[in-house]
């Protein structure tokens, strides 16, 4: 039969050909989505991860239509600035800009899957999100092409994406550290005992460090350069070397650009200010958990999610300062993404962790 297996389908007596080799997807597809401040990540079943992209979308000032998604938006902005104007239509983790997360929203779908298939959507959002935030996240889903949508915990779907026991009687503690924000859960028995979010995320790590420069050095630079400066010396802990990045800044007293230098050093005590808040996040839900989770945490450890969690020593310093065990997850920044796919595909059987159209609207869709 040349590859192709014959199949008959007893409903309506039509048969049908499925050929190998051919991607004959179900009309339902399974997706879920990192809806998140800095970066927007999509899962496809089947498939994984299929796309990471900036939470960016450019439009032409001249008509504001839009003209680009992702990084090609950020790469348009440095070729022509005077016509291009960016967005970043989410903050802290929730839509600030309904119109643009819609749009932007349905041009990353329709890269992802085709168009005739029936999208069934899973997004995380921050525990502390407001019931008008959520219903903006599901609006904007809705809106995007999605026939089914649902909602998860960020954390929640952190610990899902990588492979915690949540469905066993024994305490999983994830902290997801995000752009914008900061996510904590303790999970067991397939729901979440305590969760927490604070508004603080590796954004702030970059924002404090603009600040030292601009107030201690008299200094700007732009965003690139701070992110690779964090990444390359930046560190949760004290560094063992003193090392110094050289990178071009442009003078305030004059507007000239001229070379300059940051030790390491520097940047562990600037990042330390905003890290301070992130562990009082941690050890609020740790004085919170049950004795008997509390025990199962100090055996088995936390674990770290989320792009901000792969800062130089984040594992070191946690461990550290809470006196528990602390592990970086493989692959941090993917962990949310993944969740969703996973919760999207068992939303029967995790409905503890789930918020469907149903329970955000109170009206079935």
């Amino acid at each position: 039969m040349n590859g192709c297996l014959r199949m008959t389908a007893y409903m309506k007596g039509i048969e049908g050909i499925i050929c190998y080799g051919f991607d004959f997807s179900p009309l339902t597809k399974n997706i879920g989505i990192d809806l998140g401040t800095s970066t927007t990540q999509v899962y496809v079943e089947g498939r994984g991860i299929v796309l990471s992209e900036p939470s960016v979308m450019a439009t032409d000032e001249r008509n504001s239509k839009m003209i680009a998604v992702g990084r090609a938006a950020e790469d348009l902005l440095s070729r022509s600035p005077e016509t291009v104007k960016l967005h970043r239509p989410l903050v802290h983790g929730v839509i600030a800009d309904y119109s643009v997360t819609r749009t932007m929203l349905g041009y990353i779908l329709s890269k992802c899957v085709r168009s005739v298939q029936r999208l069934r959507i899973m997004i995380g959002v921050p525990s502390a999100a407001s019931n008008v935030e959520k219903r903006a996240v599901m609006e904007a889903v809705y809106q995007a092409g999605a026939k089914e949508a649902f909602l998860i915990e960020t954390a929640a779907a952190a610990a899902l994406g990588v492979n915690l026991p949540v469905y066993d009687p024994v305490g999983n503690m994830v902290v997801d550290i995000g752009g914008g924000t900061t996510n904590v859960a303790m999970l067991s028995l397939g729901g979440i005992v305590i969760s927490k979010s604070l508004h603080l995320g590796s954004l702030d790590f970059n924002a404090a460090i603009k600040d030292y420069l601009r107030y201690q050095y008299d200094i700007v630079t732009d965003d690139t350069t701070v992110e690779e400066m964090k990444v390359t010396n930046g560190s949760a802990v004290l560094p063992l070397e003193d090392r110094g990045y050289y990178f071009m800044g442009r003078g305030l007293d004059d507007g000239l650009q001229r070379e300059m230098a940051i030790k390491s050093s520097e940047l562990y005590h600037v990042i330390g200010k905003p890290l301070i808040k992130i562990l009082d996040l941690v050890k609020d839900v740790l004085r919170e958990t049950p004795p008997e989770l509390a025990a199962d945490i100090m055996e088995h450890g936390i674990v770290l999610t989320g792009g901000g969690a792969k800062l130089k020593g984040m594992d070191q310093l946690f461990t550290q300062e809470l006196g528990v065990p602390v592990m970086l997850a493989s692959e941090p920044e993917l962990a949310v993404a993944k969740g969703t796919g996973i919760a999207v595909a068992d939303r029967d059987k995790l409905s503890a962790l789930i918020e469907g159209a149903q329970r955000i609207y109170r009206r079935r869709f």
